[in-house]
């Protein structure tokens, strides 16, 4: 073929691509009130029907959130005139064609979701999640498209999406567009590179933040992350930041994330330490969730509800490494690290719910939203005792190994194995891996602590890498009472607690102790004199009625934990944190 001809095929089917591509119109109406315009054009639609939706739901964040309750006034039009259209359920509209062709849908958005990382538009910026804003067509959802914004002009628009023009961006098709959010406004923004990769961080919103000190640490998370996984699933990486008074909160996107943070939170060095946490965790979740996850949420179905029982994997094990790349990078410190350890370990143990769910069955239900008070008691979290049971998983792959493989080595082979896969990876894929790289069956372990509730053996890993329990003197356990409140209003008894054995539940209003009247800082009082055995007389209200129970206090049955280096570590110990951690031991002080 000669290149004349070469160069007239390439122009036609670029010309018959672009006819194809499905473009958004997003007009900002009125900034104040959040309200925006969208116009969707539909290039060629073969049918006399055109279904199309809004998902009900947004990656990242495991509930249903009925989206399409911000659109309003869902209007078509065909060549100029105007075409029925009849909505079929919560998220799905049917226009009706006159016929075959080309076909223009508007509608309004009310953009207010701000800490719900889904769309918010005021008089600085208009954060888009696609999921919240741009109906799709299911017919469609595989067909390239572009997003054109018509905003105030002294904003910018950037995105992980490709651009084409200010405020002007490109995707492959829908499921692109719905994990690249678009933040456009007056932010902060740096761009730079590391190796052969583009990274770029934005912020928006005024508050004591260093973009530049951001881009050191995030430089030192690019090479952790590259010693794990090796390769990169992207070539450009945007760090989007909200900084707002009381925000809170991350979502991990394809080649991006958002991440919202209190505007006064990053000049404490504890605070700081946690958003650099979040940001490490966002960022692994673009290996672990977003180029490979587990099966039941690969694809998407943004219709429903997404079942899995390997939730934990995916979020837990995601916490787990958040805060290992952290020490890895000498971002923590030995002594911050086991702090935040010894943390977790003792909110694990202090929660009922540990032995009444197993980790896969409180995946499976991630969907369901309890009260704190029965998730506190009968649940577990995907992403605290997830966490953990990675960390135990990390360290029988090196036991079972004498060291030569880990968890490393098993995210490195789910990335390998099942990128980008439209299956999604198994608990067998897993079990599958793990025997080949230790030559050891993991599926009894498995049974006891994942899908059973038989307590991790943290002593025997504590020992493994040199670390052990610092032990507290009996008369410094702390009284337990067994219950939370605020304003004097309970919010929370820990199950078979002096306080559950004395009928407390959530909701009871404390009024006396003893016959005498409590503010809420008298109760800190009161335990900080009493003794174990001591009993306590306490007055409440329960639905608007005057009630009297006797509390027993007694000592707390879980100590808080406190990890600290063996006061004598052999070089097998020593080796194995070296190789965990990517930090010498330190001995105790």
């Amino acid at each position: 073929m000669n290149c004349f001809l070469t160069l007239a095929l390439a122009l036609i089917l670029s010309t018959t691509t672009q006819a194809n591509t499905i473009d958004y119109q997003f007009k900002v109406t009125d900034a104040p009130h959040h309200l925006a315009e969208v116009e969707v054009q539909f290039p060629k639609v073969t049918e006399k029907t055109l279904v199309v939706k809004l998902p009900v739901w947004r990656s990242g964040r495991y509930e249903i959130l009925d989206l399409s309750k911000n659109l309003r006034n869902m209007t078509a039009e065909q060549n100029g005139k105007a075409l029925a259209v009849t909505q079929m359920d919560k998220n799905t509209w049917k226009v009706f064609l006159k016929s075959p062709g080309k076909v223009n849908l508007s509608y309004e958005v009310y953009a207010n979701m701000l800490r719900h990382r889904v769309a918010h538009i005021d008089d600085s910026h208009a954060f888009l999640d696609a999921s919240g804003v741009f109906i799709y067509a299911p017919k469609f959802r595989d067909q390239a498209l572009t997003v054109k914004l018509d905003v105030p002009e002294n904003w910018v628009s950037r995105s992980g999406l490709e651009s084409i023009a200010a405020h002007h961006f490109q995707a492959n098709d829908y499921d692109q567009l719905v994990d690249s959010p678009i933040e456009s406004g007056i932010h902060e923004f740096v761009s730079f590179g590391v190796d052969d990769k583009s990274y770029e961080i934005l912020i928006w919103g005024e508050g004591n933040h260093d973009i530049a000190d951001i881009q050191k640490q995030t430089t030192l998370l690019h090479h952790q992350a590259e010693k794990i996984w090796g390769e990169f699933p992207f070539e450009r990486y945007l760090y989007m930041i909200h900084a707002g008074p009381g925000l809170r909160g991350a979502t991990e996107h394809v080649n991006s994330t958002i991440m919202q943070f209190d505007r006064f939170g990053f000049s404490d060095k504890k605070t700081y330490l946690r958003f650099l946490a979040t940001t490490a965790h966002e960022f692994i979740h673009t290996w672990n969730v977003k180029a490979y996850r587990p099966s039941g949420i690969a694809p998407y179905d943004y219709d429903q509800e997404n079942y899995s029982d390997l939730y934990w994997m995916a979020e837990g094990s995601t916490s787990y490494y958040d805060d290992l790349l952290l020490m890895r990078a000498g971002i923590y410190t030995q002594k911050e690290y086991l702090a935040k350890l010894s943390e977790d370990l003792t909110k694990h143990l202090s929660k009922p719910g540990r032995n009444h769910r197993s980790l896969s069955e409180a995946s499976f239900n991630t969907w369901q939203k309890e009260n704190s008070q029965r998730n506190h008691n009968a649940n577990v979290s995907i992403y605290l005792e997830g966490a953990l049971a990675t960390w135990f998983l990390d360290y029988r792959m090196r036991m079972a190994s004498n060291n030569t493989k880990s968890m490393d080595d098993l995210q490195a082979e789910l990335f390998k194995q099942h990128r980008n896969s439209h299956l999604g990876y198994t608990k067998q894929d897993v079990l599958r891996i793990i025997r080949s790289l230790t030559g050891e069956d993991f599926s009894d372990l498995w049974q006891d602590h994942i899908d059973g509730t038989k307590p991790l053996p943290f002593a025997d890993m504590l020992v493994f890498y040199g670390l052990t329990v610092k032990e507290e003197k009996n008369k410094d356990l702390p009284l337990w009472t067994g219950f939370t409140a605020q304003k004097n209003t309970v919010t929370l008894v820990d199950k078979s607690s002096p306080a559950w054995l004395a009928g407390l539940t959530v909701g009871d209003e404390l009024i006396a102790l003893n016959g005498m009247r409590m503010k809420e800082k008298d109760w800190d009082t009161w335990t900080k004199k009493a003794q174990a055995g001591d009993k306590w007389a306490i007055t409440f209200a329960r639905a608007g009625q005057m009630k009297q129970t006797e509390l027993t206090l007694t000592t707390s049955k879980q100590a808080k934990v406190t990890l600290t280096p063996l006061k004598k570590t052999n070089k097998k110990q020593k080796q194995h944190f070296l190789s965990w951690t990517g930090q010498q031991l330190k001995a105790a002080n």
